[in-house]
């Protein structure tokens, strides 16, 4: 008997053993299936987990490698990143991704030039883009950037004494030019007394601190080109205007013959004539800009009360207060120079700004708006009190570097490549009539308590018979 019973015991173990062996290896397979061959499912009304139909294309044209590495510290914004990140690499096996703590890994940190939490670099096709806000719409643009292959061009005009993008000196700039570059772009010189027009090809031109006045036919050629989407970018110093005042006054901008003057600006070691940057109007260029911007020797810019009803006028950049734009330049010069309420311009200063011109409606406004052909839609003019803010010496001090790039990105349409709506998330509540509400307790309160007890029974009553 003693032997019949172990032989009964071996043999229940035996299929127990192999039992588990089986399930373990169905599980595995099942599991190495699943690694191979992923599926998602996506319950939520909104499909909020989903990428839109823009992103999935765009992510099917991926042939190469794109590593995306997210620079979080460990907190819930990282748990929102991974979701989106997985959503991209389970569309794509050439899509990887890798976090990093920038805290414990500095060296990587300093590598991809990272300064916030929340950043996210996406390198493959031989470039690299940065992000500074992780969302579907800015991973997708920075994809096609990534995988596009034409490279806009930003011209640089010259002649006149400005900055040069082939000048490695302190006022040079150089590294201007070597950082579009990095972000596919095509930079290049402009002779516009030689081009008589600026070139089609141009997405934005740039006019860097000139020391002389341009010729009348550059002045209109750049108006010519506005008239045509252009996108301009003048950087002008105190006490010359290049012959662009009335250009400039024509979309809304006012010129005074004043230097900024910003007391604030010994508290960080500088000098009064450095006014240092904290405000920032509302705009795209300027959504979320954390850093401070120092303008060596600036002037103010204003809104003109002449502006046209065509220009939406925006101040990018503007100092505290305490700044004031000092108009007396005998008295600044004997370094005298102080705030007079009848003369002075009061702060705070707005030291860049940006007018966007509805072009439509200016050709509509015309008499002579009779061609059928379509009008182009608008154009933007920006301008910088200060060219020196952006030469070698200051490009990288602060955020000065990232204002700069930031505008020429609007401006030539980088920032945004496509725009995906925000999926709303509402909550839908679940109505039941009342017999659902007696099925349901019925079933949770009463049926499955019961099969679990029923259940319990036979399994004793089982085993104890075959003892």
């Amino acid at each position: 008997m003693a032997e019949y019973s172990k032989k009964r015991l071996w043999i229940h173990g035996s299929h127990t053993v192999l039992s588990i062996i089986i399930v373990t290896a169905i599980l595995g397979f099942v599991g190495l299936i699943v690694h191979r061959h992923p599926v998602r499912w996506d319950l939520t009304k909104s499909k909020s987990h989903t990428l839109s139909e823009q992103s999935k294309k765009v992510v099917n044209t991926i042939n190469q490698p794109i590593k995306i590495m997210g620079f979080f510290a460990d907190d819930n914004s990282k748990s929102k990143a991974q979701d989106l990140f997985e959503s991209y690499a389970y569309l794509n096996k050439f899509i990887s991704y890798e976090f990093v703590d920038p805290d414990r890994r500095p060296e990587i940190a300093k590598k991809y030039e990272i300064k916030t939490y929340g950043t996210a670099v996406l390198e493959g096709y031989g470039r690299k883009e940065t992000i500074t806000s992780v969302s579907e719409e800015s991973i997708t643009n920075a994809l096609l950037k990534l995988t596009r292959t034409e490279k806009k061009k930003i011209y640089f005009l010259t002649g006149h004494g400005e900055h040069s993008i082939e000048d490695f000196g302190k006022d040079g700039y150089s590294t201007v030019k070597s950082s579009l570059e990095k972000d596919n772009y095509a930079v290049e010189k402009l002779v516009l007394a030689e081009k008589k027009e600026v070139p089609e090809d141009a997405s934005v031109v740039v006019v860097a601190g000139p020391k002389k006045n341009l010729l009348p036919e550059e002045v209109q050629a750049l108006e010519r080109y506005i008239k045509r989407s252009g996108r301009v970018v003048v950087m002008l110093d105190p006490y010359q205007d290049a012959g662009l005042k009335e250009l400039l006054k024509t979309y809304g901008f006012e010129l005074s013959d004043d230097i900024v003057i910003d007391k604030l600006s010994q508290v960080f070691g500088g000098s009064y004539l450095m006014p240092v940057v904290t405000q920032y109007g509302i705009h795209s260029i300027t959504s979320d800009f954390k850093f401070m911007t120092f303008f060596p020797e600036a002037r103010s810019i204003r809104e003109s009360q002449q502006k046209p009803d065509t220009v939406t006028w925006t101040a990018l950049a503007q100092t505290s207060e305490a700044a004031w734009g000092e108009t007396n330049r005998k008295m600044l010069e004997q370094n005298k120079a102080s705030f007079d309420e009848k003369e002075d311009i009061p702060g705070p200063i707005t030291v860049v700004a940006i007018a966007e011109i509805n072009l439509k409606k200016e050709t509509e406004q015309k008499e002579d708006s009779s061609s059928s052909a379509p009008a182009p839609s608008k154009a933007f003019l920006t301008v910088f009190g200060d060219s020196d803010f952006a030469s070698n010496t200051y490009f990288g001090l602060s955020g000065n570097g990232d204002l700069f790039l930031n505008t020429v990105h609007y401006l030539a349409e980088e920032q945004t490549l496509i725009t995906i709506d925000r999926r709303a998330k509402e909550g839908e509540p679940l109505v039941l009539t009342m017999s659902q509400m007696r099925l349901t307790f019925l079933i949770s309160m009463v049926l499955m308590p019961v099969l679990v007890i029923v259940s319990a029974v036979y399994v004793y009553m089982v085993r104890r018979a075959q003892r």
